[in-house]
């Protein structure tokens, strides 16, 4: 009876544990199952994550590419214009000052004291104006000058400066700084005498070595310049 007992009790407890088993496998199924589905859509989130992120980089990549070839496209452009400007510019001052020379030369001369051939007359002096396409220090051109029995042109009235300033773009003149570096002289050995026709600003030696002056056409006005700087000039005699 003991025996028989016994293998009941036995077998029951068999049953229940194998019954605990299958419980706890198909428990672990399920979690397993569940853990694979929760993964497997956040592997697709994130995956179509990416690609809008990837596929919107590429996008910014293209325009910034295209944005940059349009950006050295238009300075390729604008080299080129400012060349053609450059060019037109240049051409236009050189046929400003062949028709400044050509009005100056319609002068009528005066019959009683006459300019020596490739001179020009005006208020009864004679100026000699030098070719538009050379250019010297301010020593070289008043060596000019005197080798022409003249000097650098003294300017003291305004009808000489407007005459003088329309033969070049830049043009020295006979006026350079003194020993004493507060006083102004003219080739002459004279002092220069009242305020001048000064450029607002001027004479501001800059760098202290502007001791020689010349005239710009554009200003029509006196500026202090190294000497040493190659310019036009214009000798009076």
């Amino acid at each position: 009876m003991m025996a028989t007992v016994n293998r009941s009790q036995s077998s029951v407890c068999w049953i229940g544990a194998s019954a605990l088993c299958l419980g706890l496998i198909l428990l672990t199924v399920i979690l397993v199952s569940h853990n694979t589905n929760t993964i497997s859509h956040w592997d697709k989130k994130y995956a179509n994550l990416i690609y809008e992120i990837t596929k919107s980089r590429d996008e910014l990549t293209h325009e910034r590419d295209q944005l940059k070839m349009y950006s050295s496209n238009l300075a390729e452009e604008m080299e080129v214009l400012q060349s053609q400007y450059d060019t037109v510019a240049a051409s236009r001052d050189k046929l400003q000052e062949e028709l400044n020379r050509l009005n100056l030369n319609r002068t009528v001369l005066s019959p009683d004291k006459p300019c020596r051939q490739g001179w020009i007359q005006f208020n009864n002096k004679c100026y000699y104006l030098s070719a538009a396409k050379e250019s010297k220090t301010w020593e070289e051109s008043r060596k000019d000058c005197q080798e022409r029995e003249a000097d650098l042109v003294i300017i003291t009235t305004k009808a000489e400066l407007e005459f003088v300033k329309r033969s070049s773009s830049v043009t020295w003149i006979g006026l350079s700084r003194g020993e004493q570096q507060d006083e102004w002289k003219w080739v002459d050995g004279t002092n220069l005498e009242g305020e001048g026709f000064w450029e607002d600003g001027e004479p501001n030696n800059n760098g202290g070595i502007e001791d020689c002056v010349e005239v710009a056409r554009f200003t029509a006005a006196w500026n202090d310049a190294p000497c040493n700087n190659t310019f036009s000039w214009v000798c009076e005699h």
